[in-house]
C-alpha cells in the first residue's frame, strides 16, 4: 500500500511539474524570469523541533524528535508560483516517514481572482489555514484537538482547485473550492490522488473579513462531502466553522467553533453531529521581557454517541493548557507547557511538555542573531505565514 501511494504521488507530481515547466518554457514566462533575481524566484525554509514530555497518559515519556519540514516556493513569473511542503517524521521501529504535505500551483489574475490547484491544508476555520507544519510558527506546543494532524473531525488535507480573492476593493474575501473528499480511511493524510470512489467531489466555501492594516481576521466556512468509510455507513457530511482572531502579539486571541452533521444515505439508524470550540489567549510581555510570551488555551470537543461516522471513535475531549514561549533568538524558541486533559469522558490526566523549535532560511535572509522586534507588525512568524 505504501508503494502504491508513493507511485500515485510521483505521477501526480510529474503531471503538475509538467504544467509548471511548460509555463516557464513559454516566451512570456522566460521573459519574466530573466528580469527576476534568483534569490527572489526561489526561497526555501527549513523547520525542525524536539520535544520532552512527562505525562500521566498511556504514552511514553522522554525525548522525541519531531518533524523536519521543508517549504519551497518558486516564483515562475510575477503572477505564477509553485509551492511545496515536505516533511520527514521519525516513526518508532519504522525509520523516517517522508510525505508531501502540500503542493500548489497558483496564478494571480488580480487581487480579486487567484486560481490554484494542488494539495492544501483544508481552509476550514482559522488554525488549519494559518498554521502549517513547523511548530515554530504557532505560539503553543501543539495544535487544538479538532485540527491536529490525523484528525477525524475535519479533513486536514484537500486535493483540488481553489478560486480566492478580495470582494471588489473591500476588506472582504472569499474562497471557493472543489476537489476530492475524504478517503476510505477518513483521517489518512497521505491520500494525494483519487477520491473515495463514490463518484462525487467535495465542495468548500469560505468568507472572511480582514481590515487593511489591522490584525483582525474573522470568517466562516462550509465543507460538504459524501463519505464512504471502510468501517461504517455512507453518510452526507456538512462541516461549518466560524472564527475570530487577533493575529498580533499584544495580545494574540483565537476563538473558533466547528459544527459537523452526518446523515446516513441509506438504511436505518440515527444521524449524528459534533460540536467543537477552542479559545486561546497569549500576550508578549513588554520591555526587556519581550522575549517571553505566556499563553493559555481551553478546548472542548463533544461527539454524539450515535454519530454514524465518528460516534465510535472516542473523540470527546476537554482540555486546558498553559505555558510560556521564550524566543531566545529571532528564529528559535523554547516552549514550556502544562496540560490537564480528559479524553473520551475518562479521568483527568496531567502532562508537561518542553519543546525546542526553529526555522532556517536557506536563502540567508532571516538573521538568526537578531533580537525580537517590539512592533507586532514585524512579528517574523506572521510575516512568514503570509
Amino acid at each position: 500500500m505504501t508503494v502504491l501511494r508513493a507511485c500515485g504521488t510521483l505521477k501526480a507530481l510529474r503531471a503538475v511539474c509538467g504544467v509548471a515547466l511548460a509555463v516557464v518554457a513559454s516566451p512570456a514566462g522566460a521573459a519574466a524570469l530573466n528580469h527576476m533575481p534568483f534569490t527572489e524566484r526561489f526561497s526555501t525554509l527549513l523547520f525542525g523541533e524536539a520535544d520532552y514530555v512527562e505525562t500521566q497518559l498511556n504514552n511514553p515519556d522522554g525525548l522525541n524528535f519531531g518533524q523536519v519540514v521543508a517549504q519551497i516556493t518558486a516564483r515562475v513569473t510575477d503572477r505564477m508560483m509553485v509551492f511545496s511542503e515536505m516533511t520527514a517524521t521519525a516513526r518508532k521501529n519504522q525509520g523516517e516517514d517522508f510525505e508531501v504535505e502540500r503542493f500548489i500551483i497558483g496564478y494571480d489574475f488580480s487581487d480579486q481572482f487567484k486560481l490554484s490547484v494542488g494539495r492544501y491544508h483544508t481552509p476550514l476555520g482559522y488554525w488549519n489555514a494559518a498554521f502549517h507544519h513547523g511548530s515554530w510558527l504557532q505560539t503553543t506546543v501543539s495544535r487544538p484537538q479538532t485540527v491536529k494532524f490525523g484528525s477525524y473531525v475535519i479533513p486536514i488535507h484537500f486535493v483540488g482547485a481553489l478560486l480566492e480573492g478580495k470582494v471588489g476593493e473591500s476588506d472582504f474575501g472569499y474562497r471557493v473550492g472543489v476537489g476530492n473528499g475524504r478517503s476510505k480511511e477518513i483521517n489518512d493524510p497521505r491520500e494525494l490522488v483519487g477520491d473515495n470512489d463514490n463518484g462525487e467531489l467535495a465542495g468548500l466555501l469560505t468568507a472572511n473579513y480582514r481590515p487593511s492594516g489591522r490584525l483582525l481576521d474573522t470568517g466562516v466556512s462550509v465543507f460538504v462531502d459524501r463519505v464512504d468509510p471502510d468501517d461504517g455507513p455512507e453518510v452526507n457530511e456538512v462541516i461549518a466553522s466560524a472564527y475570530g482572531a487577533l493575529q498580533g502579539e499584544t495580545p494574540e486571541v483565537i476563538v473558533a467553533y466547528t459544527y459537523s452533521n452526518h446523515e446516513r444515505r441509506e438504511g436505518s439508524g440515527p444521524d449524528g453531529s459534533l460540536h467543537s470550540i477552542y479559545g486561546q489567549f497569549a500576550y508578549r510581555l513588554p520591555g526587556r521581557a519581550d522575549h517571553f510570551k505566556p499563553y493559555v488555551r481551553a478546548e472542548r470537543l463533544d461527539v454524539d454517541d450515535d454519530d454514524p461516522l465518528l460516534g465510535n471513535r472516542g473523540l470527546d475531549y476537554d482540555g486546558v493548557s498553559a505555558g510560556v514561549r521564550w524566543d531566545f533568538a529571532r528564529f528559535a524558541a523554547l516552549k514550556a507547557e502544562v496540560r490537564r486533559e480528559q479524553f473520551n469522558k475518562g479521568s483527568d490526566d496531567a502532562s508537561f511538555w518542553l519543546q525546542f523549535s526553529f526555522v532556517f532560511d536557506v536563502n540567508h535572509r532571516l538573521m538568526m542573531n537578531q533580537s525580537l522586534p517590539e512592533s507586532t507588525l514585524d512579528n517574523p512568524a506572521f510575516e512568514i505565514r503570509q
